[in-house]
């Protein structure tokens, strides 16, 4: 009689430890359907450039082509000649957006580029500087392009990206990936808008993914990943197993006095 209680206590356990794995499992592995249905195509939704809306505390990084190297560098707020081409250089060679959405070009002096697009700007400047230079081509792009992210992965923080699309899939890589304990079913993006700040839930198990808006990151997202309550099971699982030595003792105690 002794043994069998013995052996059902430790059969719960067990069971218990393999179902909350299960869960675990369904919860980290990326578009579940995509592994049931593997023949099936999906369709991911297209970077829509407007969503990119330049604002106050931006940083710019401008460089023009076509003309006579000397023509340029009254325009420049360094020397070309510069070599160091560090993050933090890069940086000190862009153009900040003040507070009132203007970035400021030597000799040309100011101009509005908050609330356009990166597109809608680069358009502006070159306008601006077709009015001093002939046959120059403008290249703008965002310096800032930094994303934060928290929750359940590996390496939780700020990152920055060097380029203009970027998926949720190539933050989190950034990060480490998801933690063991995440609930991928349950990511949160918050991001900036001109109505204010806005909420994205992205669900990562499933293909249904790649039609959210919030599947490419902008610039300024915040991403926090779910972590799954079989985490809180695994912190306390020392004192879980405390408790259930002591029960499973007891037990054994009452048996034998029963006995």
């Amino acid at each position: 009689m002794m043994t069998i209680k013995k052996l059902a206590i430790y059969l719960i356990v067990v069971l218990t430890f393999a179902f909350t794995n299960c869960a675990r499992y369904k919860n980290i592995l990326y578009f579940q359907d995509t592994f049931e249905k593997p023949d099936t195509s999906v369709r991911i939704i297209t970077v829509d450039p407007e969503l990119t809306v330049l604002k106050a505390g931006d940083n710019l990084y401008l460089n023009a082509y076509g003309v006579e190297l000397g023509q340029l560098e009254s325009f420049r707020k360094e020397s070309s000649s510069t070599s160091n081409f560090s993050e933090l250089s890069l940086y000190m060679q862009g153009y900040l957006i003040d507070e009132n959405g203007f970035i400021e070009f030597p000799v040309a002096g100011k101009i509005q580029v908050a609330g356009l697009t990166l597109a809608e700007a680069q358009q502006k400047v070159q306008k601006m500087m077709d009015e001093y230079l002939v046959g120059v081509v403008v290249d703008l792009r965002l310096l800032s392009y930094e994303v934060t992210i928290l929750g359940e992965v590996r390496r939780p923080g700020n990152v920055v990206f060097y380029k203009t699309e970027v998926t949720i899939l190539e933050a989190l890589s950034k990060a480490g990936d998801i933690g063991d304990y995440a609930d991928a079913r349950h990511v949160l993006i918050l991001r900036k808008s001109s109505k204010g700040t806005e909420s994205i839930e992205l669900d990562i198990t499933s293909s249904n993914a790649f039609q959210s808006p919030g599947f490419w990151v902008m610039p300024g997202d915040i991403i926090y990943v779910k972590p799954h309550r079989s985490k809180m099971w695994s912190i306390n699982s020392p004192s879980i197993s405390l408790v259930l030595s002591g029960l499973t003792t007891m037990l054994l105690l009452l048996t034998y006095i029963n006995f």
